[in-house]
C-alpha cells in the first residue's frame, strides 16, 4: 500500500496505519462518530495530489464501519456580512471536512454558523427551525442547536485526527452555554441564508461568545486531565495524534469542570467584563474590543 505521508524520523504511514490507529482508539466502537480534523499529520509522500490524500483519510474513517459521520461545516462568512450558501459555502474546518460535505446522500444544517453535514438518515433529527422573518432569531448553541441535537442522540464519539482537543473542541462552548455560564453573552449576526432549494431569506443568528476582557486558556491541561482518566483514547500518529472520547464522558467531565471551577477554561478570572466586541474573522471568534 502506498505511503501517504512521513514523519520526521522519514517513517513512512499508508492508509492501513491510520486505520489502524482508528482502531486502537475505539473510533469504530459507536453508531456516530463526530469529526474533528487537521491533515497535516506529517510530511505528504511525493506523487500524492490533495485530494487523493484527503480520499485516503477519508477511506480509513470509512473503513470502521460507523453508522453515522458528522462533520462540524462551520463558516464564518455570516459574521463578515457575506451570505450562507448551504450547498456552496465553503468550510474554514479544513480540507477533509470540505470533502465529507460534498458527498453524496449528505445534508447541511441551516445554521450560518456552526453547520453540520450528516448523513441524509440524520436529516429529519438536524432540522433547524430558524425565523425567516427577522423578528427573532436561532442559537448556534444551547437547547435545539445542532450540538444540542448531537447531545440528545446517544453512542457519540468524538474523534480528533490528527486535531488536539484543545484547539478545536467547540462542544465545550455548547456546554459552557447550557451552564449560563457568566464570561460569555449571545450575539446576533443578521445576514442571508439560500437553501438547498436555491430560496432565500434573512435571519438574525445568536453564538454564544466570550465577554471582551476574558482570556481563553488554549493548553493542555484538561486533554492530558481526561487522558490520564482514561477517557480520551490517544496514541501518536505521524507527527501528530488521533485520539477519540465519548460524548456522554466530554459532557460529564466539561460540567464537573465547571462545578469545581466556574473559570477553569480560562487562563485567569476575568476583572472586568463588557459585551462588546470586534470580530476577528482569522480566528472565528470575538478576542478583543
Amino acid at each position: 500500500m502506498q505511503t501517504l505521508f512521513l514523519d520526521n524520523d522519514g517513517v513512512g504511514y499508508n492508509e492501513d496505519d491510520i486505520y489502524k490507529s482508528l482502531l486502537a482508539v475505539g473510533a469504530g466502537d459507536c453508531e456516530t462518530l463526530f469529526l474533528h480534523s487537521d491533515i497535516m499529520l506529517g510530511i505528504p509522500a511525493k506523487g500524492f495530489r490533495r485530494r487523493e490524500y484527503v480520499s485516503t483519510l477519508y477511506n480509513a474513517i470509512d473503513r470502521l464501519g460507523v453508522k453515522n459521520l458528522i462533520v462540524p461545516t462551520f463558516t464564518y462568512s455570516f459574521c463578515n456580512g457575506e451570505d450562507y450558501d448551504v450547498l456552496n459555502s465553503p468550510t474554514s474546518m479544513g480540507a477533509l471536512n470540505e470533502f465529507i460535505r460534498k458527498l453524496p446522500d449528505r445534508y447541511r444544517t441551516l445554521d450560518p454558523l456552526l453547520s453540520l453535514s450528516v448523513p441524509n438518515n440524520l436529516k429529519s433529527q438536524f432540522i433547524i427551525n430558524l425565523d425567516k422573518t427577522n423578528n427573532g432569531g436561532g442559537y448556534s448553541l444551547g437547547e435545539d442547536s445542532g450540538l444540542d441535537k448531537l447531545h440528545k442522540m446517544g453512542g457519540v464519539k468524538f474523534l480528533f485526527l490528527g486535531a488536539r482537543l484543545y484547539d478545536c473542541f467547540t462542544y465545550l462552548h455548547y456546554v459552557e452555554c447550557m451552564r449560563d455560564i457568566p464570561y460569555r453573552f449571545n450575539m446576533p449576526f443578521t445576514g442571508k441564508i439560500i437553501d438547498e432549494d436555491g430560496k432565500f431569506f434573512y435571519t438574525t443568528q445568536y453564538i454564544h461568545t466570550a465577554c471582551t476582557g476574558v482570556s481563553l486558556r488554549e493548553d493542555e491541561r484538561f486533554e492530558n486531565y481526561l487522558t490520564e482518566k482514561g477517557f480520551l483514547r490517544k496514541v501518536r500518529l505521524g507527527n501528530s495524534f488521533v485520539s477519540t472520547i465519548s460524548e456522554t464522558d466530554a459532557y460529564r467531565e466539561i460540567n464537573n469542570a465547571l462545578s469545581q471551577d466556574i473559570y477553569y477554561f480560562l487562563n485567569e478570572p476575568p476583572m472586568q467584563m463588557e459585551h462588546k466586541y470586534t470580530y476577528d474573522s482569522s480566528k472565528g471568534r470575538i478576542t478583543h474590543c
